[in-house]
């Protein structure tokens, strides 16, 4: 790519980004949110350049789902400003340090804290992770099954995504664990090798939104799982996307475990007039008007509920 065509596409990003926040920003303007009755905990990690995404993300998902609980994870970044705005519009909200959720034997940084953080939740609770990045436009009784039945569910990548055996999930994730790979690619393939139980099974998923039932052994799961994996992949276990791979064998060893339906629950790019429920990762989010557009539309839902 040419040194134009890459200011030219940065400009782009940039007009989408700034387009995207001025329409975020009026979620500032709406009605604190009011405990709900729902039997989960709805937890997210949050970063300082994220608090409005995240309260429009969490405002849309209530609006449709109402947690009794909702926890917030605080990244390093956040200060006492954000904090207040985040109690002024989240009253209930369980305020924790990333700081709180570290262990010897899980890597630091990335959302490792946020998964330890829903290990140490689901102890007592049913546990829903959230993005900031995501939007709940629509019902989506499939999730509020979940929590009723206590299942698991996650986002998946194509319709009917398969729940594997570890040796076809290495099977499945093989083409893509060339030289130079991602990290997850490179997990994936290993995961056979490092003495998990043999029925263990696997599900390519995302972690950005993801259905944990309650467990008194998540915790003791997590830390054995990424103490064999570390000492298999050594440095590249520190890498970003390792969380991911290791929420997707949790969550696929939960009773019950369902994909959400694709795409009524997935990536802009690929929605419907169905779609529920939106995760904007981050090379869809600020390459056209989609975002911002389902955000004013997300926030007018939010100002249409009854005071």
């Amino acid at each position: 790519m040419s040194l134009f065509n890459k200011v030219i596409g940065r400009a782009r990003r940039d007009y989408w980004r700034w387009k995207y926040h001025r329409a975020a920003r009026h979620i500032l303007a709406t009605r604190p949110l009011e405990r709900g009755e729902l039997p989960f905990t709805l937890l997210s990690m949050v970063h300082q350049r994220d608090v409005s995404s995240y309260l429009v993300a969490v405002k849309s998902f209530a609006h449709f789902l109402n947690p009794s609980r909702i926890v917030v994870v605080c990244d390093p970044s956040i200060g006492p400003a954000d904090r207040a705005t985040l109690k002024r519009h989240l009253p209930h909200v369980d305020l924790r340090e990333a700081h709180e959720f570290v262990h010897p034997d899980i890597p630091r940084g990335g959302t490792w804290e946020r998964l330890f953080a829903i290990a140490h939740y689901v102890e007592d609770s049913y546990v829903v992770q959230l993005d900031a990045d995501t939007l709940t436009v629509r019902p989506v009784p499939e999730v509020l099954e979940s929590i009723r039945k206590g299942t698991g569910f996650v986002l998946g990548e194509m319709p009917d995504t398969p729940l594997r055996s570890l040796e076809a999930a290495r099977e499945y994730a093989l083409p893509w664990a060339g030289p130079g790979a991602h990290v997850q690619a490179i997990a994936e393939t290993e995961m056979i090798h490092v003495g998990l139980p043999q029925d263990a099974r696997y599900i390519r998923g995302c972690s950005g939104f993801t259905g944990f039932p309650r467990s008194s052994t998540m915790r003791a799961t997590m830390t054995d799982y990424s103490r064999r994996m570390g000492a298999r992949l050594g440095e590249h276990w520190k890498r970003w996307g390792t969380e991911q791979v290791t929420s997707n064998y949790l969550v696929s060893n939960t009773p019950g475990i369902q994909p959400l339906p694709f795409p009524k629950y997935g990536t802009p790019d690929v929605a419907t007039a169905e779609t529920a429920f939106y995760h904007f990762i981050g090379s869809m989010r600020f390459i056209n008007n989609k975002y911002e557009a389902a955000s004013r539309h997300a926030i007018r839902l939010i100002n249409s509920a009854p005071a």
